[in-house]
């Protein structure tokens, strides 16, 4: 068994919790494809995909689902452009912890 709330999630020192959420992306989803200054940690319940440009400015991508049941704690720093997309055929769960109230959102074109 697994439950994810903030006392038992690993955060690197420093990351403080404003706010946390839980987020349901239906099939075929995207959400995100913007930039803020706020700080995130996820936990997706599902295979979903993470999106961000690499130092060249080229896209990336990689599969926030877990490893043999062990969850990924995806670290997203501030002002980093991301999205986080549903490519599957269910709706799947995540865990959103951040370090301030979101603010100053601005839209970016990953997908």
């Amino acid at each position: 068994m697994t439950v994810i709330y903030d006392p038992s999630v690993p955060f690197p020192d420093g990351f403080s919790i404003k706010t946390q959420g839980v987020v349901v992306i239906p099939p075929g989803a995207i959400g995100g494809n913007h930039k803020h200054p706020r700080a995130e940690a996820f936990y997706s319940l599902g295979d979903l995909t993470f999106v961000y440009p690499g130092e060249a400015g080229e896209k990336r991508e990689i599969s926030m689902g877990p490893d043999k049941d062990e969850y990924k704690l995806f670290m997203i720093p501030p002002n980093l452009p991301h999205a986080v997309v549903n490519k599957t055929d269910k709706q799947v769960v995540m865990v959103e912890f951040a370090n301030e109230e979101q603010h100053d959102v601005e839209k970016v074109e990953l997908v």
